[in-house]
Formats: C-alpha cells, sequence, structure tokens
C-alpha cells in the first residue's frame, strides 16, 4: 500500500510503500540514477552521462537531467533532477529526490520526498501540472519498484 502526506503548498510529495524484499536489494535500484524516469515499462528511456550529469531520454516526453547528489548505502540516496538539461542541476532549476529506506516487518519500508516546486515552477498553474503529474508518476514508480525489488530483479 502506498502511503502519503498532502502537502497544501505544491512544493513537497512524499510516498511511501512497504517492499517485500532485502534493504540492499531496494537499495541498488533506488541508486541508480533515474530509475524513476518512464512509465515503468522496460526499453522505454535511455540513459547517457554527461559528465556528473546523467540523461534519461523518455520519448516523446523529453530529455531529463539528474545529479547524484548524496548516497549513504543502503539506507539513503538522493538526486537533483530537472526537465531542462541546458539548466545547471541546483535550488531553482530542479527539485530534490530523496529516498528513505529501513528494514521493516522483514521487508524494506521505501519512503520518497520530492521538494522543491514552487522555486521551479513559480507560476502556480505550471507548478500545480507538474505537482499532479509527479504524484501520479510516484504511485507508478513506487508500485513499479515494489513488483521489481520483489521478482528479484
Amino acid at each position: 500500500m502506498i502511503m502519503s502526506v498532502p502537502d497544501a503548498s505544491q512544493d513537497r510529495i512524499e510516498r511511501e510503500i512497504q517492499i517485500d524484499a532485502p534493504i540492499e536489494r531496494v537499495f541498488r535500484l533506488v541508486s541508480e540514477p533515474g530509475w524513476f524516469i518512464g512509465d515503468g515499462e522496460p526499453g522505454k528511456t535511455t540513459t547517457t552521462r554527461e559528465g556528473d550529469v546523467f540523461v534519461v531520454d523518455f520519448p516523446p516526453y523529453g530529455r531529463f537531467p539528474i545529479l547524484p547528489v548524496k548516497s549513504d548505502a543502503p539506507h539513503y540516496v538522493s538526486f537533483r533532477g530537472g526537465d531542462d538539461p541546458a539548466q545547471p542541476l541546483v535550488e531553482g532549476t530542479s527539485t530534490l529526490v530523496e529516498f528513505f529506506l529501513s528494514e521493516r516487518d522483514g521487508g524494506t519500508l521505501l519512503r520518497v520526498v520530492e521538494t522543491g516546486f514552487a522555486a521551479l515552477y513559480p507560476n502556480a498553474e505550471r507548478r500545480a501540472a507538474a505537482y499532479e503529474g509527479n504524484i501520479e508518476g510516484w504511485e507508478m514508480q513506487l508500485a513499479f519498484a515494489k513488483r521489481h525489488a520483489e521478482r528479484g530483479e
């Protein structure tokens, strides 16, 4: 079951899911830069590296730059992600995506927190659209992570 925390400011998305798989296996998945870009179907995205930045190509939606920020295996990993490869991935031009993992009930509790929508999208309409799209996206990506990790992939 995916649990969520609502945010009236549309600046923060927080979701969590219980995965019946070892924490190390879940961490291997979530520590891959850009694994969360796409619709969960293998082969629809390609990832290239440009210096420290990974760029995920997801036709027809675009190219999405991902910068690894910090990793503390197997409990935490974070990335900055944007929607314009020409922009530097810093606060104001990207969101911060953090994954928190903890062992629970013989499996792994995976929590994702994405922040920075207000600075990235100062226009309220654009922010609302991006925020709602990412809420839907996290539901899909966490379900994908659960299926993938529980199958042992």
